[in-house]
């Protein structure tokens, strides 16, 4: 009887230090699973960080020389709204794109070339097949002065790159075709409400479905370009979300256009054009005061 005991005694101590054991073995698993999600997190971040880091090197390094004589050329006496330069290597969109806009002059730039814009776009389907173009050939975005509605929707992200010069606004503002409505609506990225345009109505899922042909182009537009599938256009952070909920909305636009900025820190993690500002605008303030001296009616939300 006491061997039989002292037998299951040793099964019982054998059994705590196997268990002992195998709850070891969990632990250091957890603990090596857990490592590595942090560490992969942890690389996320630092390559995030990084990009933004390389965004901002970008800026330091590049030589803006050649961007802002391209603009100079812009200002000299050339035709509007289009107007190419004798060796066809900067196209200057100075102006709007009316519907019957003829792209021979577009389609004539040389491949890497700079198309300098200073306007407030025109026809979205056209100013679609513009960025798409420039996309092709490889060309690069400046912007000088200022660049709203939907030159900011489209030409800001239609190729690889895009500069914008010192004292350069560019703002966005819902699209809303004919018909259509300005209103809040659900965000992709399950942020705040954002305002956005489409289809009138009160539900909350109101600009869900298409309303007009011009928004299956723009999302057709939007899904080659975008790097998170939480970006939607007209971007807005969740800063300036905020801000617009505390707008009498109604009441502004009746007064002149709305419209805000998009901070650079968010669009390397939103779309594949690299963004390079030779200098963002550090407050309202500032912002107030390069529309005051471009001449720009109604008000331009900064995004801090």
């Amino acid at each position: 009887m006491a061997n039989s005991e002292d037998g299951q005694e040793r099964l019982r101590i054998h059994w705590r230090r196997d268990a002992a054991g195998q709850c070891q073995s969990a632990r250091n698993a957890a603990h090596r699973y857990l490592t590595s999600l942090f560490g992969v997190g942890l690389i996320a971040l630092v390559a995030a960080v990084s990009i933004v880091a390389a965004r901002a090197d970008d800026a330091e390094s590049l030589d803006f020389g050649p961007y802002r004589a391209a603009a100079e050329y812009r200002r000299s006496d050339v035709a509007r709204p289009l107007a190419l330069s004798l060796d066809q290597r900067i196209l200057c969109f100075d102006g709007s794109l009316p519907a019957d806009q003829n792209l021979a002059l577009v389609k004539r730039l040389k491949s890497g070339g700079l198309f300098v814009a200073h306007s407030i776009g025109g026809d979205h389907a056209l100013m679609m097949k513009v960025a798409d173009h420039l996309r092709d050939i490889n060309a690069t975005v400046v912007i000088y002065g200022y660049c709203l509605f939907s030159c900011a929707d489209y030409l800001v992200i239609a190729s690889s790159k895009t500069v914008i010069l010192r004292d350069a606004l560019v703002a966005w503002r819902p699209f809303a075709d004919k018909g259509e409505c300005v209103g809040v609506a659900p965000a992709r990225d399950e942020g705040p409400f954002r305002l956005d345009g489409g289809a009138c109505g009160k539900s909350e899922d109101m600009f869900s479905q298409d309303f007009a042909p011009v928004d299956r182009l723009r999302r057709k537009f939007l899904r080659t370009r975008r790097v998170s599938s939480t970006f939607d256009m007209p971007p807005e952070s969740a800063k300036v979300r905020k801000l617009l909920r505390k707008i009498d909305l109604e009441r502004a636009f009746k007064i002149g256009f709305v419209m805000w900025m998009w901070h650079p820190r968010y669009q390397p993690s939103s779309v594949k054009t690299k963004i390079i500002y030779e200098a963002y605008p550090e407050s309202q303030e500032d912002v107030d005061a390069l529309a005051e001296r471009l001449r720009l009616a109604g008000w331009i939300i900064y995004d801090p």
